[in-house]
């Protein structure tokens, strides 16, 4: 037989094996995830076929909820435990069902019967937005596991959680002891898994923006630089207000949240001019928003001009959320992140 012939045959075993039907529990599963999600897309269909606000209201009321498909799933899945492919089932109520009591007992299925299974890293990945709670279960795949995926997804979820949970808690010492456990995770995943990408994503990417902002974006550190054009075509930088007060907001007339921010901005703005403060602004939307923004909410301080969301000011800073304001103090030096803007404001006035 010729290498030719014997590759032909090998490529054709596998196009078979890849045909092969779905076994009847996976058929199952994903019939259950079918259901709730063609109610829902015919829910959206109505919603945006409705020409009159009642209507439009009365689709808004009925969208279907996951409840009962997450009943059905549950009842699949603890009836079909010693199964491969229901690994699926749990993998959607975590996904998909997590504020359904079905979707926290799955949860608990994930740090016990299934913590050593292949097939759960997406599941696992969710877990970032669960908090410190899910500690114990990301901890269980992570000693019991030996598939890359799900370790290095378990790494990056607890990463994450101790991660935001230093950058946001308001307890210090929380806070300061999810540092290092962060640190930790983040460090482990480049060292053995930069390679592992869960749907389509490179975690080692996401883990080294926490990294970058917990290492250079905390009170006490220097400010990386924020530069570009104005809405006039000027270049003009952060830098260019060493001496004075800066007090930085990233923004986006998109963003429903800033619209009521900007007029207190530009009370902001007037209040601490002659205090050697300044405000500027960081703006996220492509330029002919972005200066349609400026002159709706009559914007009245300067702003750079980062056209996307995701623009390099805005993912320098790794945003998440907006508005997002920074109180740099004269030196260059971040004191405030993520603060009140009464509370810079009061910062500058009260300064010497």
């Amino acid at each position: 037989m010729t290498m030719r012939v014997l590759a032909f045959l090998l490529l054709s075993i596998a196009s078979i094996m890849a045909q092969a039907p779905a076994s009847p529990l996976a058929t199952e599963i994903r019939a259950i995830i079918d259901e709730y999600e063609n109610s829902v897309r015919a829910n959206t269909q109505k919603l945006i076929a409705a020409t009159t606000e009642e209507e439009k209201n009365k689709y808004r009321a009925s969208i279907p909820s996951a409840g009962p498909y997450a009943t059905k799933m549950l009842k699949l899945v603890q009836a079909n435990l010693d199964q491969p492919d229901v690994v699926k089932g749990v993998n959607w109520l975590v996904t998909g069902a997590a504020s359904f009591p079905e979707g926290q007992e799955a949860l608990k299925m994930l740090g016990s019967s299934f913590a050593d299974k292949a097939g759960i890293a997406e599941a696992v990945k969710q877990l970032e937005y669960h908090g410190l709670p899910a500690e114990p279960v990301l901890q269980a795949v992570i000693d019991k596991n030996k598939n890359r995926d799900e370790r290095a997804a378990a790494l990056y979820a607890l990463g994450a959680i101790h991660f935001k949970n230093f950058d946001a808690s308001a307890d210090r010492a929380s806070a300061e002891a999810s540092k290092p456990k962060a640190l930790e995770c983040f460090q482990q995943l480049y060292a053995d898994y930069a390679d592992v990408t869960i749907q389509g994503f490179k975690l080692s990417d996401f883990a080294a923006k926490m990294f970058f902002e917990m290492t250079n974006l905390q009170p006490g550190c220097e400010a990386p630089e924020i530069e570009g054009k104005d809405a006039d075509g000027v270049n003009f930088k952060l830098s260019d207000y060493r001496g004075k007060y800066v007090i930085v907001i990233f923004w986006g007339g998109w963003c429903h949240a800033c619209h009521g921010t900007l007029p207190l901005m530009n009370q902001a703005a007037e209040q601490i001019k002659d205090k050697n403060g300044v405000v500027i602004g960081v703006n996220t939307d492509i330029e002919t928003e972005a200066k349609k923004a400026l002159a709706d909410y009559k914007v009245g301080f300067r702003n750079i001009l980062d056209n996307t969301s995701s623009g390099p000011n805005t993912t320098l800073y790794n945003l998440r959320n907006f508005p997002t304001l920074y109180l740099i103090d004269p030196k260059g030096v971040i004191t405030i992140k993520n603060g009140t803007l009464d509370a810079m404001v009061a910062q500058i006035l009260a300064a010497k």
